[in-house]
């Protein structure tokens, strides 16, 4: 039987590793292609690995410079075995650069806020699953199963290196818990049971392309225009059919115009134009149905607002399932434990709003928490990402009990 008292005074003990790990992997740039990739953050995870006890572990790549690190501690065959995941790659810094109010790639400590690129999404998640496994293992855990941890690259463009690839070789895990950022608005605002799923494409509208000067004398249709009318129109004209959900304000999102491209150059009637879009899906949303609602309603504006329009999805993104964990799965119920454990409040069951690796593991059989993790999702993919300190400390706390709950060690 584990000590939780002793566990949670090893992790506490184990703290001050814990805020050098998140420093240090902040300070790695993993920014994906082409501005950075995963190799030289996987390297120092697997240096990490070794030194906690946690071996060096099985880099597996479908290119190499876009690895994953899978750290393995075998205990007994008879036990369950345990995967949690993280992804280690970021969005870019982007445009933004100069709205940061430190250096993106310097972990910095305001407030209690621990500012750099990353800290929420997800290399706190990281670095206290780390923790969290060397101070179960220190505990004993193996006598009771085996806990693997998978930290994937390519989250952030699609996951076609990451757990797309590597998901159906890890299909021996009996359960999988994702450290995305669990809130929107505060920490730890739930334990999410769906993440929702997401379909990307773009829709390019057609006009006239002339001279810019005869558009009082000869007829033209300004493609641009086109694309301002119906694209501001598809939020409430588009019908997406979906069936009712567990949770009541669960419902599809349609976001238009996430990029924007159109026209020539001054003096020229613009003859094309495209705006990008993605759908955030719900449980039993499907491809098909999708693309028949967008059909349906793209002929719709052709014959109310004389639009000419052709509809193309993104490849690699035209589809990624929703995913769903149940209620009572025994992750669940020991990561409710977990919670209770170290939160003063803790989460309600809930949806993650946006899309997460879990749908992978899902297709691979492997029963999955898409999110519960340290951070706030508002703060991430812009300037000033932030995750508070207090919040990464519960993390390695809520997963060191979580590990010990789920492989008996109660």
């Amino acid at each position: 039987m584990i000590d939780r008292d002793r566990l949670s005074a090893r992790v506490e003990e184990l703290e001050p590793e814990l805020d050098a790990l998140v420093a240090d992997l902040v300070a790695i740039d993993s920014q994906i292609p082409p501005y950075a990739d995963e190799r030289a953050v996987v390297a120092h995870l697997r240096q990490q690995g070794e030194a906690r006890g946690l071996g060096a572990g099985e880099v597996m790549a479908a290119a190499p410079e876009r690895p994953n690190l899978v750290l393995r501690v075998d205990g007994n065959p008879d036990g369950r075995r345990l995967g949690l995941c993280g992804h280690v790659d970021t969005k870019p810094v982007g445009d933004a650069a100069h709205l940061w109010r430190t250096d993106p790639l310097v972990a910095t400590e305001i407030d209690g806020m621990l500012y750099g690129l990353g800290t929420s999404d997800m290399k706190a998640a990281v670095a206290a699953m780390v923790i969290a496994a060397q101070a179960c293992v220190e505990a004993g855990i193996t006598e009771h199963g085996s806990l693997e941890l998978a930290l994937v690259a390519d989250e952030e463009a699609g996951a076609q290196f990451g757990s797309k690839w590597l998901a159906p070789q890890l299909t021996h895990w009996d359960g999988c818990l994702i450290g995305e950022p669990s809130g929107w608005e505060r920490d730890w605002q739930g334990l999410h049971l769906v993440s929702r799923g997401l379909s990307c494409f773009r829709i390019t509208v057609l006009g006239t392309q002339r001279h810019s000067s005869l558009s009082d004398r000869l007829p033209a249709v300004n493609a641009s225009m086109q694309l301002a009318t119906l694209m501001s129109r598809m939020p409430s004209d588009l019908v997406i059919t979906h069936p009712s959900q567990q949770f009541d304000d669960l419902r599809p999102t349609v976001n238009p115009g996430v990029m924007i491209n159109g026209g020539v150059y001054y003096g020229v009637v613009p003859g094309e134009a495209m705006f990008a879009c993605d759908i955030r899906a719900v449980p039993g949303m499907t491809l098909e149905s999708l693309t028949e609602d967008l059909h349906a309603w793209l002929e719709r504006a052709e014959q109310e607002l004389g639009i000419e329009a052709r509809l193309e999805f993104e490849p690699d993104l035209t589809w990624i399932d929703p995913s769903v964990i149940a209620a009572d799965d025994p992750l669940v119920v020991a990561a409710q434990d977990g919670c209770a454990r170290v939160l003063a409040d803790p989460p309600p069951l809930s949806f993650f709003p946006g899309t997460t690796d879990a749908p992978w593991f899902s297709a691979a059989g492997v029963p999955t928490i898409p999110s519960l993790g340290p951070g706030i999702l508002t703060y991430c993919h812009g300037p000033n990402e932030a995750v508070s300190v207090e919040s990464v400390r519960q993390a390695a706390h809520l997963y060191a009990h979580t590990i010990v709950s789920y492989l008996g060690g109660a």
